[in-house]
Protein backbone atom coordinates (compact mmCIF):
# COMPACT_ATOMS: atom_id res chain seq x y z
CA UNK A 1 0.00 0.00 0.00
CA UNK A 2 1.20 3.63 -1.09
CA UNK A 3 -0.02 6.75 0.20
CA UNK A 4 -0.28 8.79 -3.49
CA UNK A 5 -0.99 11.57 -1.91
CA UNK A 6 -1.88 13.13 2.08
CA UNK A 7 -4.70 10.95 2.63
CA UNK A 8 -5.74 8.98 -0.68
CA UNK A 9 -4.00 5.70 -0.46
CA UNK A 10 -3.47 2.89 -3.25
CA UNK A 11 -3.40 -1.12 -2.68
CA UNK A 12 -2.81 -3.02 -5.55
CA UNK A 13 -4.59 -6.54 -6.00
CA UNK A 14 -3.40 -9.35 -7.95
CA UNK A 15 -5.10 -12.14 -10.02
CA UNK A 16 -4.14 -15.36 -11.27
CA UNK A 17 -6.34 -14.78 -14.17
CA UNK A 18 -5.40 -14.54 -17.93
CA UNK A 19 -6.90 -11.43 -18.99
CA UNK A 20 -6.13 -9.35 -16.52
CA UNK A 21 -3.54 -9.53 -13.80
CA UNK A 22 -4.02 -6.35 -11.85
CA UNK A 23 -6.06 -3.13 -10.31
CA UNK A 24 -5.25 -0.28 -8.43
CA UNK A 25 -7.83 0.45 -5.76
CA UNK A 26 -7.79 3.61 -4.25
CA UNK A 27 -8.92 4.27 -0.29
CA UNK A 28 -9.73 7.45 1.23
CA UNK A 29 -10.38 7.33 4.62
CA UNK A 30 -12.75 9.59 6.29
CA UNK A 31 -12.65 11.86 9.15
CA UNK A 32 -13.16 10.25 12.44
CA UNK A 33 -17.35 9.20 12.84
CA UNK A 34 -17.76 9.97 8.73
CA UNK A 35 -17.99 7.62 5.98
CA UNK A 36 -14.70 6.35 3.98
CA UNK A 37 -14.52 5.78 0.20
CA UNK A 38 -13.01 3.55 -2.09
CA UNK A 39 -12.85 3.39 -5.87
CA UNK A 40 -13.80 0.28 -7.63
CA UNK A 41 -14.24 -3.21 -6.00
CA UNK A 42 -11.97 -5.72 -7.47
CA UNK A 43 -11.67 -8.75 -8.58
CA UNK A 44 -13.76 -11.43 -7.17
CA UNK A 45 -11.26 -13.38 -5.30
CA UNK A 46 -11.28 -15.00 -1.85
CA UNK A 47 -7.46 -13.28 -1.88
CA UNK A 48 -8.33 -10.02 -2.62
CA UNK A 49 -10.98 -9.56 -0.22
CA UNK A 50 -9.10 -10.69 2.62
CA UNK A 51 -6.39 -8.25 1.33
CA UNK A 52 -8.96 -5.26 1.55
CA UNK A 53 -9.92 -6.59 4.96
CA UNK A 54 -6.55 -6.19 6.71
CA UNK A 55 -6.46 -3.06 4.52
CA UNK A 56 -9.99 -1.60 6.30
CA UNK A 57 -8.76 -3.38 9.21
CA UNK A 58 -5.61 -1.38 9.75
CA UNK A 59 -7.94 2.24 8.78
CA UNK A 60 -10.96 1.21 11.15
CA UNK A 61 -13.05 0.91 8.66
CA UNK A 62 -16.47 -0.53 9.37
CA UNK A 63 -18.55 -1.98 6.48
CA UNK A 64 -21.64 0.25 7.41
CA UNK A 65 -18.94 3.83 6.68
CA UNK A 66 -17.88 2.30 3.69
CA UNK A 67 -18.78 3.93 -0.02
CA UNK A 68 -17.97 2.20 -2.75
CA UNK A 69 -17.48 3.66 -6.06
CA UNK A 70 -17.52 1.87 -8.89
CA UNK A 71 -16.74 3.50 -11.96
CA UNK A 72 -17.77 0.58 -14.69
CA UNK A 73 -19.04 -2.62 -14.37
CA UNK A 74 -16.10 -4.99 -15.66
CA UNK A 75 -14.91 -8.02 -13.20
CA UNK A 76 -12.06 -6.37 -12.16
CA UNK A 77 -13.74 -3.44 -10.54
CA UNK A 78 -17.19 -4.95 -9.73
CA UNK A 79 -16.55 -8.66 -8.80
CA UNK A 80 -16.38 -8.07 -4.82
CA UNK A 81 -19.07 -5.51 -5.39
CA UNK A 82 -21.79 -8.21 -4.21
CA UNK A 83 -20.00 -9.22 -1.32
CA UNK A 84 -19.50 -5.71 -0.27
CA UNK A 85 -23.09 -5.31 -0.40
CA UNK A 86 -24.01 -7.97 1.69
CA UNK A 87 -21.30 -6.51 4.87
CA UNK A 88 -22.70 -3.49 4.60
CA UNK A 89 -21.13 -1.01 2.68
CA UNK A 90 -23.03 1.37 0.15
CA UNK A 91 -22.80 1.50 -3.63
CA UNK A 92 -22.47 3.94 -6.10
CA UNK A 93 -22.50 3.74 -10.22
CA UNK A 94 -23.94 5.36 -12.89
CA UNK A 95 -27.15 3.10 -13.88
CA UNK A 96 -25.99 3.58 -17.86
CA UNK A 97 -23.65 0.73 -17.16
CA UNK A 98 -26.61 -1.42 -16.61
CA UNK A 99 -28.61 -0.37 -19.80
CA UNK A 100 -28.78 -3.64 -21.67
CA UNK A 101 -28.72 -6.97 -20.09
CA UNK A 102 -26.17 -8.83 -21.72
CA UNK A 103 -22.77 -8.06 -22.81
CA UNK A 104 -20.50 -9.68 -24.45
CA UNK A 105 -17.68 -8.35 -22.52
CA UNK A 106 -18.63 -9.58 -19.08
CA UNK A 107 -21.14 -12.32 -17.61
CA UNK A 108 -24.18 -11.25 -14.83
CA UNK A 109 -27.17 -12.16 -13.84
CA UNK A 110 -29.25 -9.79 -15.23
CA UNK A 111 -32.69 -10.33 -15.48
CA UNK A 112 -33.21 -10.80 -19.39
CA UNK A 113 -29.38 -11.68 -20.14
CA UNK A 114 -30.71 -15.40 -21.15
CA UNK A 115 -32.82 -14.25 -23.69
CA UNK A 116 -30.60 -11.26 -25.07
CA UNK A 117 -27.37 -13.22 -25.51
CA UNK A 118 -28.67 -15.13 -28.65
CA UNK A 119 -29.62 -12.07 -30.33
CA UNK A 120 -26.43 -10.05 -29.28
CA UNK A 121 -24.06 -13.61 -30.47
CA UNK A 122 -25.86 -13.49 -33.91
CA UNK A 123 -25.47 -10.18 -34.64
CA UNK A 124 -21.41 -10.38 -34.33
CA UNK A 125 -21.51 -13.34 -36.48
CA UNK A 126 -21.86 -16.14 -34.29
CA UNK A 127 -24.68 -18.70 -34.23
CA UNK A 128 -25.24 -22.33 -34.04
CA UNK A 129 -25.58 -23.09 -37.33
CA UNK A 130 -22.46 -20.92 -38.51
CA UNK A 131 -20.10 -21.09 -35.71
CA UNK A 132 -21.10 -23.63 -34.25
CA UNK A 133 -17.73 -24.55 -32.23
CA UNK A 134 -17.97 -20.73 -30.88
CA UNK A 135 -21.35 -21.16 -30.04
CA UNK A 136 -20.68 -23.67 -28.04
CA UNK A 137 -18.14 -22.20 -25.92
CA UNK A 138 -20.65 -19.25 -24.78
CA UNK A 139 -23.18 -21.69 -23.73
CA UNK A 140 -20.10 -23.76 -21.89
CA UNK A 141 -19.59 -20.42 -20.07
CA UNK A 142 -23.82 -20.31 -19.49
CA UNK A 143 -23.60 -23.64 -17.77
CA UNK A 144 -20.70 -23.05 -15.86
CA UNK A 145 -22.32 -19.73 -14.00
CA UNK A 146 -25.53 -21.51 -13.69
CA UNK A 147 -23.77 -24.17 -11.49
CA UNK A 148 -21.98 -21.82 -9.55
CA UNK A 149 -18.53 -22.96 -11.45
CA UNK A 150 -15.98 -19.87 -11.07
CA UNK A 151 -15.93 -18.38 -14.62
CA UNK A 152 -13.76 -15.18 -14.69
CA UNK A 153 -15.76 -12.96 -16.46
CA UNK A 154 -18.85 -13.19 -14.18
CA UNK A 155 -20.47 -10.38 -11.88
CA UNK A 156 -22.84 -11.31 -9.23
CA UNK A 157 -26.15 -9.00 -8.82
CA UNK A 158 -25.81 -5.90 -5.99
CA UNK A 159 -27.48 -3.50 -5.51
CA UNK A 160 -26.19 0.72 -5.84
CA UNK A 161 -27.07 4.32 -5.52
CA UNK A 162 -27.11 5.67 -9.08
CA UNK A 163 -25.17 8.63 -10.10
CA UNK A 164 -25.06 11.10 -12.44
CA UNK A 165 -22.59 13.42 -13.85
CA UNK A 166 -22.64 16.58 -11.38
CA UNK A 167 -22.90 14.80 -8.32
CA UNK A 168 -20.53 15.95 -5.43
CA UNK A 169 -18.88 13.39 -2.87
CA UNK A 170 -16.93 14.41 0.12
CA UNK A 171 -14.40 12.41 2.10
CA UNK A 172 -11.95 13.16 4.27
CA UNK A 173 -10.69 16.65 3.00
CA UNK A 174 -11.38 16.08 -0.14
CA UNK A 175 -14.51 17.07 -2.29
CA UNK A 176 -14.91 14.74 -5.62
CA UNK A 177 -16.93 15.50 -8.31
CA UNK A 178 -18.68 12.74 -10.88
CA UNK A 179 -17.60 13.02 -14.10
CA UNK A 180 -18.35 11.09 -17.28
CA UNK A 181 -15.56 9.03 -19.11
CA UNK A 182 -17.36 7.60 -22.26
CA UNK A 183 -15.11 5.30 -24.11
CA UNK A 184 -13.87 2.30 -22.37
CA UNK A 185 -17.66 1.47 -21.40
CA UNK A 186 -20.79 3.32 -22.76
CA UNK A 187 -21.11 4.43 -18.52
CA UNK A 188 -17.98 4.55 -17.43
CA UNK A 189 -17.41 7.36 -14.57
CA UNK A 190 -13.94 9.11 -12.88
CA UNK A 191 -14.17 11.32 -9.66
CA UNK A 192 -12.49 15.02 -9.85
CA UNK A 193 -11.49 17.19 -7.29
CA UNK A 194 -10.98 19.84 -8.92
CA UNK A 195 -9.39 22.26 -6.05
CA UNK A 196 -6.69 19.82 -5.36
CA UNK A 197 -6.82 18.72 -9.20
CA UNK A 198 -6.68 15.11 -8.53
CA UNK A 199 -8.38 12.78 -11.00
CA UNK A 200 -9.34 8.54 -10.82
CA UNK A 201 -9.78 7.89 -14.39
CA UNK A 202 -10.52 4.43 -14.38
CA UNK A 203 -9.54 2.72 -17.57
CA UNK A 204 -10.28 6.05 -19.55
CA UNK A 205 -6.53 6.16 -19.96
CA UNK A 206 -3.42 4.15 -19.40
CA UNK A 207 0.07 4.71 -19.99
CA UNK A 208 1.92 1.69 -22.29
CA UNK A 209 -2.10 0.12 -22.90
CA UNK A 210 -4.84 0.79 -25.43
CA UNK A 211 -7.92 0.78 -23.14
CA UNK A 212 -10.81 -2.10 -25.21
CA UNK A 213 -13.71 0.58 -26.20
CA UNK A 214 -15.93 -2.32 -26.71
CA UNK A 215 -19.57 -2.73 -27.81
CA UNK A 216 -21.56 -5.36 -29.30
CA UNK A 217 -24.85 -2.96 -29.91
CA UNK A 218 -25.64 -0.67 -32.79
CA UNK A 219 -26.32 3.35 -32.88
CA UNK A 220 -24.09 3.86 -29.82
CA UNK A 221 -21.13 5.61 -31.41
CA UNK A 222 -18.69 4.62 -28.58
CA UNK A 223 -15.45 5.26 -30.04
CA UNK A 224 -16.80 7.99 -31.70
CA UNK A 225 -17.87 9.32 -27.92
CA UNK A 226 -14.60 8.32 -26.92
CA UNK A 227 -12.40 10.47 -29.02
CA UNK A 228 -14.43 13.30 -28.20
CA UNK A 229 -13.93 12.60 -24.88
CA UNK A 230 -9.86 12.40 -24.73
CA UNK A 231 -9.76 15.41 -26.34
CA UNK A 232 -11.53 17.12 -23.59
CA UNK A 233 -9.85 14.85 -21.19
CA UNK A 234 -6.10 16.56 -22.67
CA UNK A 235 -7.02 19.95 -21.64
CA UNK A 236 -9.37 19.94 -18.81
CA UNK A 237 -6.88 17.40 -16.72
CA UNK A 238 -3.20 18.21 -17.82
CA UNK A 239 -2.09 19.68 -14.95
CA UNK A 240 -3.57 16.73 -12.44
CA UNK A 241 -2.53 13.95 -10.65
CA UNK A 242 -4.05 11.56 -12.83
CA UNK A 243 -4.77 8.21 -11.22
CA UNK A 244 -5.63 4.99 -13.29
CA UNK A 245 -6.89 1.76 -11.94
CA UNK A 246 -3.99 0.05 -14.10
CA UNK A 247 -0.13 0.92 -14.17
CA UNK A 248 1.25 4.30 -12.88
CA UNK A 249 0.15 7.74 -12.47
CA UNK A 250 -0.03 9.30 -15.73
CA UNK A 251 2.46 12.36 -15.96
CA UNK A 252 2.31 13.00 -19.79
CA UNK A 253 -1.47 13.11 -20.51
CA UNK A 254 -1.42 14.39 -23.96
CA UNK A 255 1.40 11.74 -25.08
CA UNK A 256 -0.51 9.37 -23.31
CA UNK A 257 -4.06 10.60 -24.85
CA UNK A 258 -2.12 11.05 -28.28
CA UNK A 259 -0.79 7.52 -28.72
CA UNK A 260 -4.27 6.09 -27.78
CA UNK A 261 -5.77 8.23 -30.43
CA UNK A 262 -3.47 6.98 -32.88
CA UNK A 263 -3.69 3.45 -32.23
CA UNK A 264 -7.39 3.60 -32.55
CA UNK A 265 -6.93 5.43 -36.29
CA UNK A 266 -4.48 2.84 -37.20
CA UNK A 267 -6.66 -0.11 -36.58
CA UNK A 268 -10.06 1.61 -38.22
CA UNK A 269 -7.70 2.12 -41.30
CA UNK A 270 -6.72 -1.44 -41.47
CA UNK A 271 -10.22 -2.59 -40.84
CA UNK A 272 -11.52 0.02 -43.67
CA UNK A 273 -9.07 -1.81 -46.02
CA UNK A 274 -10.34 -5.34 -45.37
CA UNK A 275 -13.34 -3.97 -46.19
CA UNK A 276 -12.39 -2.74 -49.07
CA UNK A 277 -10.72 -5.56 -50.88
CA UNK A 278 -13.10 -7.77 -49.78
CA UNK A 279 -15.23 -6.89 -52.38
CA UNK A 280 -18.05 -8.71 -49.95
CA UNK A 281 -20.38 -8.38 -47.26
CA UNK A 282 -18.36 -9.38 -44.12
CA UNK A 283 -19.52 -10.55 -40.83
CA UNK A 284 -17.85 -8.64 -37.23
CA UNK A 285 -16.82 -11.95 -36.23
CA UNK A 286 -15.08 -12.41 -39.56
CA UNK A 287 -13.39 -8.93 -39.62
CA UNK A 288 -12.06 -9.24 -36.01
CA UNK A 289 -10.42 -12.37 -36.73
CA UNK A 290 -8.30 -10.84 -39.80
CA UNK A 291 -7.95 -7.12 -38.31
CA UNK A 292 -6.29 -9.10 -35.33
CA UNK A 293 -4.85 -12.20 -36.48
CA UNK A 294 -6.91 -14.85 -35.07
CA UNK A 295 -7.63 -17.68 -35.47
CA UNK A 296 -11.23 -18.97 -37.01
CA UNK A 297 -11.88 -20.65 -33.98
CA UNK A 298 -10.18 -20.47 -30.61
CA UNK A 299 -7.85 -23.54 -29.60
CA UNK A 300 -8.15 -22.67 -25.85
CA UNK A 301 -9.75 -20.75 -23.38
CA UNK A 302 -7.23 -17.62 -23.72
CA UNK A 303 -7.81 -17.52 -27.18
CA UNK A 304 -11.92 -17.77 -26.02
CA UNK A 305 -11.54 -14.35 -24.10
CA UNK A 306 -9.12 -12.93 -26.79
CA UNK A 307 -11.61 -13.65 -29.33
CA UNK A 308 -14.66 -12.00 -26.82
CA UNK A 309 -12.44 -9.10 -26.44
CA UNK A 310 -11.32 -8.41 -30.29
CA UNK A 311 -15.03 -8.75 -31.77
CA UNK A 312 -16.41 -6.08 -29.04
CA UNK A 313 -13.29 -3.82 -30.28
CA UNK A 314 -14.33 -4.82 -33.80
CA UNK A 315 -17.54 -3.62 -33.47
CA UNK A 316 -16.95 -0.34 -31.82
CA UNK A 317 -14.26 0.36 -34.58
CA UNK A 318 -16.99 -0.60 -37.47
CA UNK A 319 -19.64 1.65 -35.86
CA UNK A 320 -16.96 4.50 -36.22
CA UNK A 321 -16.68 3.87 -39.80
CA UNK A 322 -20.27 3.82 -40.28
CA UNK A 323 -20.46 7.16 -38.29
CA UNK A 324 -17.60 8.62 -41.07
CA UNK A 325 -19.83 7.12 -43.73
CA UNK A 326 -15.98 5.03 -44.37
CA UNK A 327 -18.64 1.48 -44.56
CA UNK A 328 -21.66 0.24 -45.17
CA UNK A 329 -23.79 -1.46 -42.56
CA UNK A 330 -26.93 -4.32 -43.24
CA UNK A 331 -28.70 -6.77 -41.60
CA UNK A 332 -29.68 -10.25 -42.65
CA UNK A 333 -31.38 -13.07 -40.42
CA UNK A 334 -30.19 -11.10 -37.40
CA UNK A 335 -26.55 -10.70 -38.23
CA UNK A 336 -24.88 -7.08 -38.98
CA UNK A 337 -22.73 -7.10 -42.35
CA UNK A 338 -20.49 -4.61 -43.26
CA UNK A 339 -18.89 -3.87 -46.32
CA UNK A 340 -17.38 -1.20 -48.03
CA UNK A 341 -18.76 2.28 -49.99
CA UNK A 342 -16.65 2.01 -52.53
CA UNK A 343 -17.81 0.01 -55.47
Amino acid sequence: MVERTPGIFEVILHSNKSSISEIKIFLVPGKEGERSLMVDAGFRSRQCLAVMEKVLEAFGIAYDKLDIFLTHKHHDHCGLASEYAARGARLFMNPQEDRHCYDCMYYNHSHGSTEDQPEVLRGMGITPEGTPEIWEMFMEVNRRASTNKAWEFEIPGFRYTPVKAGQKLAYGSYEFETVPLKGHTFGQMGLYDRERKIIFCADQVIDGIVPIVGSTYPDEHLLKGYFASLEQFKHKYQDCLVLPAHREPIKEVKRVVDRIVFSYLDKTDMIKRILDHAHRQMTTKEVACLAYGMKPVPGDQAEFIKLKMVISKTFSCLEYLYDEDLAIRGKLDGTYLWESPVS
